[in-house]
């Protein structure tokens, strides 16, 4: 009890640090709307070609708008954890009597907190902007739900960057680490109608079945066979980048 305890007061603190910047809210709604604008109604027509999987361009970029939100995130814990770590507090932490692991376990929650409000707010905003979830309810809440994983696997990568550099200017960078994951993937065309290299990036891409996943939920429902992939590979990537995580932020903190 004692460690769960430590670990919801980093939590607490590292929420409060968070909205404390309200730009942290309005940036994520504003870059939701600004795609869904430049790509929705332009590309509206793409629909009409053989095999686009549906009528609703929005309902198609829906799931492109959580993911590269996701990703693209991935680099706001690390550096959280870096501005502790600069500042000297991440070393107060450190002398204090709790469990070491607390302070990591806190930084990972806050990432799922922050990939939990973001991905709420796009949802939202597609529902206003008319996109209908065949998944119903329980289709967005899951989307969400893989979101939360997700971010905690994607942020998991940005504080290892973190630890292992204690630059900042390396960490803020990491969005350039992040960019291939997120552009190699079925973002704008589904897969039957790539080709290339391109395509098959595409299948070697984890992130990309975590975004075919999600999509499946929001334009078709409940279909297993692509849904089921995407889960295993967010939490095949969450246990794998927490445990690197975990290992590395020992090894700093010995």
């Amino acid at each position: 009890m004692r460690g769960v305890r430590e670990t919801y007061y980093i939590y607490v603190r590292n929420l409060k640090v968070w909205l404390a910047q309200p730009m942290n809210l309005i940036g994520t709604v504003l870059s939701s709307a600004f795609v869904f604008l430049f790509f929705g109604a332009p590309l509206e027509g793409v629909t009409r070609l053989p095999g686009f999987p549906t009528g609703d361009y929005n309902a198609y970029l829906t799931g492109m708008v959580v993911v590269m939100t996701v990703v693209f995130s991935g680099s706001d814990a690390a550096m959280a954890m870096l501005t502790d770590i600069l500042s000297g507090y991440f070393d107060k932490l450190l002398l204090a009597p709790i469990n070491r692991f607390s302070i990591l376990l806190g930084s990972l929650l806050m990432a799922g907190t922050r990939a939990l409000v973001q991905v709420g707010i796009i949802v939202l905003l597609a529902v206003v902007l008319g996109v209908s979830f065949k998944g119903g309810i329980v289709g967005a809440v899951a989307v969400i739900a893989m979101a939360v994983v997700f971010g905690i696997a994607c942020s998991s990568l940005g504080l290892m960057i973190a630890l292992r550099t204690k630059s900042a200017q390396v960490t803020q960078n990491t969005w350039l680490l992040f960019m291939p994951l997120a552009f190699l993937t079925t973002a704008f065309m589904p897969r039957e109608l790539l080709s290339g290299w391109f395509k098959i990036a595409v299948m070697l891409n984890p992130v990309n079945y975590v975004m075919e996943g999600m999509r499946a939920i929001i334009i078709r429902g409940w279909e297993w066979g692509s849904i089921l992939p995407g889960v295993w590979a967010v939490v095949a990537m969450t246990l794998l980048l927490t445990g690197m995580a975990s290992w590395l932020y020992r090894r700093a903190t010995v």
